[in-house]
């Protein structure tokens, strides 16, 4: 079973507790994408989400998420 909790700020939080897992997931939906894009930047949602799942000729899918070498602190 899960909970709906709608926070003052707006937001909207579902959760769902599973007493036999030993671990914790997260997973985050927001209202965007091509639907609520204007014109002037029409593909550029579904450009984003090619980049995360298939990656580039730099970086591989995986490899995006992480920091590069070159943003990493020092």
């Amino acid at each position: 079973m899960y909970r709906v909790t709608r926070l003052t700020n707006g937001l909207t939080v579902a959760t769902a507790e599973m007493p036999h897992m030993a671990s914790v997931s997260l997973g985050l939906w927001v209202g965007l994408g091509s639907r609520y894009e204007p014109a002037e930047v029409n593909g550029v949602c579904h450009f984003i989400e090619h980049l995360l799942f298939k990656g580039t000729q730099r970086r591989s899918a995986r490899e995006i998420p992480r920091p590069s070498k070159a943003s990493a602190a020092t």
